[in-house]
């Protein structure tokens, strides 16, 4: 029996062994440790079946056989649990399949259109690689055009650079001039406040007096209507007295006379009370503004007959001059030099006459009529007083040609001697010795010049300019120099050559010197000097020293050569000059004479900045053989920054000169 029940055990065991392998299949691949553990009982219990020996041992095999039912049981209700998870999760394998099919539906729409936008793309990249060969070639051409373009740059970037390191030393100077400016400002402010509190009070003074005057007009037309009213009544009370009517009008007549006068004079008083009132306001509008003025400008185009306006302004510090009008108006009062050339050309001949307030201070003449002349040019001087709101410009009868022609002007400082002077009438060579041209009409700051010798006798040690202006005519040709106490001081002179028959010629020149207190310095020359364009001028330049800058040189030999070489020196305060070019040693506005001979030929010349043309002079001695031109220029130069002449043509030795000096920072 028990063996029936053994067999029946172990059949039923074997069945269930079989399920759960089959379960353990659906899981992850992993056998059931539970399951392992039951079949090596059971292979236990098989054993000792086998085995059999004795009663110990069957009671034992069906303790253990009791204990592997129960295990059993647990592990099928465990599998139970199991089934429902797997149910559940092959239902979310559905679920999930369903949803995969869907997905792949729309992967395969997308795909559609992905194949779409591939074909577009592709379209799309060979029309751009067709476009690209000859996009390439544009871009190889633009590339070597940037390149140069970013060479031009970098050597921009290098000046600019440059440029910025000079405007940051001019900004430190403009610093330092803004503040003295400043306190002059203050100074200005307080002085026109005061000036206004004497007009206020000037006003309030005038007003009260009208209030007066309005009183006694007031007064007499009272006594007008009451007059009128007696005169009423008497005519009416005496209608028969008609002499006594007659005089009555007459009184009448007399008093409305009387009246009208009285209220004509009110009225002038009343006038002449606003016009002092509108002259003070505008001497307060013109007050002085202190500080430092130079300017220089060119004609850009040809003017005939008429004011010039020098509409090329290349220096301007101050802001007085007006390229719109051509006219200068004085900000600060004190002594101006003015220069100004002129050049015609066509067989021409053209004045110019420099004016102050419209009326004629200095005059040139300039004569191209020449048979073989084609052109020349004339440089003229003026060194006067000037006040406030005073107007200098520029006039010519003739034609004034374009590029050649220029006006300048700058203030000279205070405290320095000065003397303009003017010939009115012919000029004979000075019969005694040691003895000048006697030019008159003289402007003489500081009383050192005696116009019956022509004499000018220096105050004081230092540097000193010197301009004059010679005219010849008549068949005549001048050598003038520059002598100082006997002796002659420049070595080259100044000539103006009219050899050719009745037309005129001027030459002119601006000569530097160290010179010491008491040095009698005058012109001379062999010939009759013509009245009006010849003139003659001097100003003290400040101390010598290598502080202030200024030098002067000439050739005594003919050249071709460029940049024109100066030979010989004759002064350099601060070492800055070397016969090709002079280096500026500080920054500061400059000052730039030079004159240019020809012989038998037309010659040009071009005063050059770092290789920039700022100023240019013209001549043509076909004729007379000999002429001279000359211009000024005033510019605002940078430390190192280099100036040269270079001319068309062959330059005559000894008249070729050059000279400068700094004006002020």
């Amino acid at each position: 029996m028990k063996m029936i029940f053994l067999l029946i055990f172990y059949l039923v065991v074997r069945a269930i062994s079989v399920e759960l392998v089959a379960e353990s299949s659906l899981l992850t691949g992993n056998a059931c440790p539970k399951l392992s553990t039951v079949m090596q009982e059971i292979l236990k219990v098989l054993n000792l079946i086998v085995d059999g020996a004795d009663s110990k041992k069957r009671d034992a095999l069906f303790s253990n056989f009791q204990s592997v039912i129960s295990e059993i049981q647990t592990i099928k209700a465990d599998n139970q649990k199991q089934r429902e998870v797997i149910s559940n999760l092959n239902q979310k394998i559905g679920e999930l399949q369903t949803s995969q099919m869907e997905g792949k539906t729309k992967l395969l729409s997308h795909l559609e259109d992905y194949q779409t936008f591939s074909l577009t793309v592709n379209e799309t990249l060979q029309s751009i690689q067709e476009n690209q060969s000859a996009g390439y070639k544009t871009l190889m051409d633009v590339q070597k055009k940037s390149g140069m373009l970013i060479n031009n740059l970098k050597d921009g970037v290098k000046e600019l650079k440059v440029e910025t390191r000079n405007q940051a030393e001019d900004v430190k100077e403009a610093k330092n001039l803004l503040m003295k400016i400043k306190v002059q400002s203050d100074e200005l402010v307080r002085n026109l406040t005061n000036v206004t509190e004497n007009m206020q009070q000037q006003q309030q003074q005038l007003e009260n007096e009208n209030k007066k005057q309005n009183t006694e007009i007031n007064g007499l037309e009272k006594e007008h209507i009451d007059f009128k009213k007696d005169l009423l009544q008497i005519q009416t009370q005496q209608s028969d007295g008609n002499n006594d009517v007659l005089l009555l009008k007459e009184s009448h007549l007399k008093l409305s006379n009387a009246v009208n006068e009285t209220l004509t004079e009110i009225w002038q008083n009343l006038t002449a009370n606003d016009n002092q009132l509108r002259d003070k306001i505008a001497r307060l509008y013109l007050a002085e503004i202190p500080g430092n003025y130079a300017f220089y400008s060119q004609l850009s185009t040809s003017i005939t007959n008429g004011y010039v306006v020098f509409n090329n302004c290349k220096t301007n510090e101050g802001s007085a001059y007006d390229e719109m009008t051509g006219i200068f108006t004085c900000k600060y009062s004190g002594t101006y030099a003015f220069s100004w050339t002129i050049a015609t050309s066509g067989h021409r001949y053209t004045e110019a006459e420099l004016l102050v307030n419209d009326e004629v201070i200095g005059s040139s003449g300039t004569d191209s009529r020449p048979s073989r002349d084609t052109a020349d040019s004339s440089t003229g001087f003026v060194a006067c007083n000037l006040g406030v709101g005073d107007k200098v410009r520029i006039r010519v009868n003739g034609t004034a040609d374009g590029n050649y022609s220029t006006f300048s002007g700058w203030r000279l400082p205070d405290g320095n001697f000065s003397l303009y002077a003017r010939a009115m009438s012919q000029l004979n060579q000075p019969s005694t010795a040691f003895r000048g041209y006697p030019f008159q009409s003289v402007i003489n700051k500081g009383n050192h010049y005696d116009s019956n010798t022509g004499i000018y006798t220096c105050p004081e040690d230092g540097l000193y300019a010197f301009t004059f202006t010679l005219e010849a005519s008549n068949g005549r040709a001048l050598h003038v120099y520059l002598y100082r106490s006997g002796r002659s001081l420049s070595p080259f002179s100044v000539f103006p050559d009219a050899a050719s028959g009745d037309y005129v010629d001027t030459s002119s020149t601006l000569q530097i010197y160290s010179l010491s207190k008491g040095d009698t310095i005058y012109v001379d020359g062999r010939f009759v000097v013509e009245p009006l364009h010849s003139t003659f001028a001097v100003w003290r330049i400040g101390n010598t020293s290598s502080d202030t800058t200024a030098f002067m040189g000439y050739t005594p030999y003919h050249r071709s050569s460029n940049p024109l070489r100066y030979n010989e020196e004759v002064l350099d305060t601060s070492t800055s000059f070397n016969n090709t070019h002079f280096l500026a040693p500080k920054d500061g506005v400059y000052l730039f004479f030079w004159n240019m001979e020809a012989y038998r030929r037309r010659l040009e010349s071009f005063l050059q900045v770092n290789d920039q043309t700022v100023g240019r002079t013209i001549c043509d001695g076909r004729t007379a053989d000999w002429d001279s031109s000359s211009n000024l220029v005033i510019v605002r130069l940078h430390k190192n920054d280099n100036v040269k002449v270079m001319h068309a043509g062959r330059a005559h030795g000894y008249q070729t000169m050059i000279s400068g000096y700094f004006l002020f920072p």
